[in-house]
């Protein structure tokens, strides 16, 4: 699995309010109670410090996100009674500067995925999907990447991927793959032999958020494992080789 960089990912990416889920606040937004509340415990058993908030309008959402302005993620049906899914999420976007906005959808219409990235969705979860792909895509939307499913951007691109959940857009200069400051970080202590346990103890983060980047970083890179990423670290000049220790 993987994910794309976005705009001010080392924000996002402090881990600030991804550690367990504490105070932070999670809007669904979901004209079809049942699966409302269902997805409501799952993130519930995910992020058990959270405070769940529930909407089933548009209005509902805006209503909320008006009273509770510290929301750190939204979870956003496209479809709902009294309005566009698009036209809130461009709302919800413009009201909480500081979350990240995500599609929950039964649509897998490549027109309605392109319009909802371009129109700011840090992320589409197609309902159809498995909790594990939620327990895997939210982390990365709180860790500031993008989650994009692999038979998405087939659509989007016309190019097929495989064995993945997920596939990055990389848009670096000449080629090189555009990796976050924090990634860059991350890969620069890799290419010293550190751990996770020992990266995350160095910048101050917790190990989960440091998997995280690691993954996000190996399928940016194109590679499976981590020397491979340090590998190709130095010949893309991403990693000084003088910086590689002999014994890692």
């Amino acid at each position: 699995m993987s994910e794309c960089q976005i705009a001010d990912a080392a924000t996002l990416a402090s881990g600030s309010f991804i550690k367990a889920g504490k105070n932070m606040k999670i809007l669904v937004v979901d004209d079809h109670a049942l699966f409302r509340q269902g997805l409501a415990m799952l993130l519930a058993e995910l992020y058990p410090n959270s405070e769940i908030l529930e909407a089933a309008t548009s209005l509902g959402a805006m209503e909320s996100a008006q009273q509770n302005p510290d929301i750190r993620l939204v979870l956003l049906d496209l479809k709902l009674e009294d309005g566009s899914g698009i036209e809130t999420l461009e709302k919800l976007s413009s009201s909480l500067a500081n979350a990240a906005v995500a599609i929950v959808s039964a649509s897998e219409d490549s027109r309605n995925i392109s319009r909802a990235y371009k129109a700011g969705a840090k992320g589409y979860i197609v309902k159809s999907s498995t909790s594990d792909v939620l327990r895997h895509a939210l982390p990365l939307i709180l860790a500031g990447e993008t989650y994009i499913p692999s038979h998405a951007m087939s659509l989007l691109t016309g190019n097929s991927s495989s064995g993945s959940e997920s596939v990055a857009q990389n848009t670096g200069v000449s080629g090189v793959p555009s990796l976050t400051p924090r990634q860059q970080e991350i890969l620069l202590l890799m290419a010293q032999g550190l751990q996770n346990r020992d990266i995350a103890s160095t910048l101050g983060m917790l190990e989960g958020t440091v998997k995280v980047h690691v993954k996000s970083i190996l399928q940016k890179l194109g590679v499976n494992n981590r020397t491979h990423a340090v590998v190709t670290g130095i010949r893309l000049g991403l990693v000084p080789s003088e910086l590689v220790l002999p014994e890692s």
